[in-house]
């Protein structure tokens, strides 16, 4: 009711589909744009599942999308709306987001979203990738990944937004920004965020290389802050948020938005635009043959 409530206000439909969203302690923005999406899940199987303890004021969220939690415009759009949801409820003061499905957190972008569709769905898809990131890195709850598989693109971006990564420390496991390998490009705000995270020259290696670390390497370099035994993830990740939870939230929030509202401020600034470029970009001939040789090979491991 809350979200219908908030529709129905005066920032109304054109507003939201042009509302750059932006970060303060002490004010929201109205509604998330990809609040208004069209409801596009055929499936009645909710692709997260959110574990709300009112007692601690901490939520658990688990990505169940089969078989490796790509980042659909279904998922994201179902992401986005429970992330929402949880801002609102005052009483949620920290968010850990997991995986449900073995041996990965999430395998990225939906390469599907991305090949054979139109320029216009496109751009539907990149303003939900934006807004997951948007929802995340400005949340003032605390957030903590507990990374019990593989992260690769999206997933590591995903992984990036929150405040401290917890990551299985299994060897066949990796997590990265691989985008090169698939012949596109990781946007600069992506670069941005992983800059933040473990440094400019760090940074520039990864993405040129398409690079992703081994869980012991992505220690080494900062991308991820700890290392447990598989089965601990979680319960670590429970154990550290009460670490997190002891700071008065008012001064974590305000430090919070101080170090990363800059890096928010670059994208919503550039919103449009970005969406644009990747409209552009994707949609090439050359792109769009990247990604059929990828889908291509992908069908032949599995054949």
């Amino acid at each position: 009711m809350a979200l219908r409530a908030a529709l129905r206000s005066k920032c109304g439909l054109p507003g939201l589909l042009s509302q750059l969203s932006s970060h303060s302690s002490h004010a929201r923005v109205c509604v998330s744009p990809v609040l208004v999406a069209q409801q596009r899940n055929n499936s009645t199987t909710p692709k997260v599942k959110v574990e709300f303890d009112q007692s601690t004021g901490v939520a658990v969220m688990h990505m169940q999308s089969p078989p490796v939690n790509s980042l659909s415009l279904d998922f994201l759009t179902e992401f986005c709306i429970n992330v929402e949801k949880l801002e609102m409820d005052k009483t949620c003061r920290g968010l850990i987001i997991t995986s449900s499905q073995p041996k990965v957190f999430s395998a990225g972008l939906d390469i599907m979203e991305m090949y054979g569709k139109s320029p216009e769905r496109c751009g539907e898809f990149w303003r939900a990738v934006q807004e997951m990131w948007l929802k995340l890195y400005s949340s003032d709850m605390v957030t903590i990944a507990a990374i019990n598989g593989s992260s690769p693109a999206g997933g590591c971006l995903m992984s990036l937004t929150c405040d401290y990564r917890i990551m299985a420390d299994n060897p066949r496991y990796s997590i990265g920004l691989n985008e090169t390998q698939l012949g596109i490009v990781a946007p600069f705000w992506f670069k941005d965020t992983m800059v933040n995270t473990v440094g400019h020259r760090t940074t520039e290696l990864a993405l040129e290389l398409g690079l992703l670390y081994s869980p012991s390497e992505a220690l080494k370099v900062g991308l991820v802050d700890l290392l447990v035994p598989e089965d601990e993830v979680l319960t670590t990740a429970t154990k550290t948020m009460t670490k997190w939870l002891a700071i008065p939230d008012h001064a974590r929030q305000i430090t919070k938005s101080m170090m990363r509202k800059p890096t928010i401020d670059k994208l919503t600034s550039k919103r449009e635009a970005d969406i644009q470029n990747f409209v552009s970009f994707i949609t090439k001939d050359s792109i769009q043959k990247s990604l059929r040789m990828y889908l291509e090979m992908l069908k032949k491991r599995r054949g």
